[in-house]
């Protein structure tokens, strides 16, 4: 099974808009680094910690990522947090995917060839493997964009492609 290591905002923002359930219905591992989880809220760790328990929700400890890979990139990329660069790192170690909208880590990834995906990617595994509707979807897409996450910076022709797609899917079932 394919490891996805996802960062802060993704696992704030799928918790705001009450999407958890349905992001661990996706056939991956899902892994964070403890220096992401230090970023969340005690509130939202409690609403993750029955993934964790479960085995659904990976947590790898900090001593358990290169640290000297850690400190290279941070090194030569400043703006990167200690948690950017961890999960970076984790995610080359395993061969994964990169769970991030962060555009300076999402830059930093794909220049070391790291599979990498966001917000958009996630409403599309969700809509394909029926874990939440079309409506859904578009629903909780407007929510993200307009009051959850205003200032994200989600590509405005993808998501409004996206939406076109997911009506039409309402309409011709």
């Amino acid at each position: 099974m394919k490891i996805v290591v996802t960062d802060a905002n993704i696992l704030i923002d799928l918790c705001e808009m009450d999407l958890i359930v349905p992001f661990f219905a996706l056939p991956y591992e899902i892994s964070v680094v403890e220096a992401v989880w230090k970023e969340l809220s005690l509130n939202q760790q409690q609403k993750y910690t029955g993934h964790v328990d479960s085995g659904r929700f990976g947590f790898v400890k900090q001593e358990d990522v290169d640290l000297m890979a850690v400190a290279e990139i941070k090194t030569s990329r400043n703006q990167l947090s200690i948690a950017d660069c961890s999960s970076l790192v984790y995610a080359e170690d395993v061969d994964g995917i990169l769970l991030t909208s962060d555009k300076n880590l999402r830059t930093t990834a794909c220049s070391r060839g790291v599979d990498v995906h966001g917000h958009l990617w996630v409403f599309d595994e969700m809509v394909g493997i029926q874990s939440i509707t079309p409506q859904v979807a578009i629903e909780k897409l407007t929510e993200l964009r307009t009051v959850i996450n205003p200032k994200l910076g989600l590509p405005a022709n993808e998501c409004e492609r996206r939406l076109k797609v997911w009506q039409e899917e309402i309409i011709l079932p």
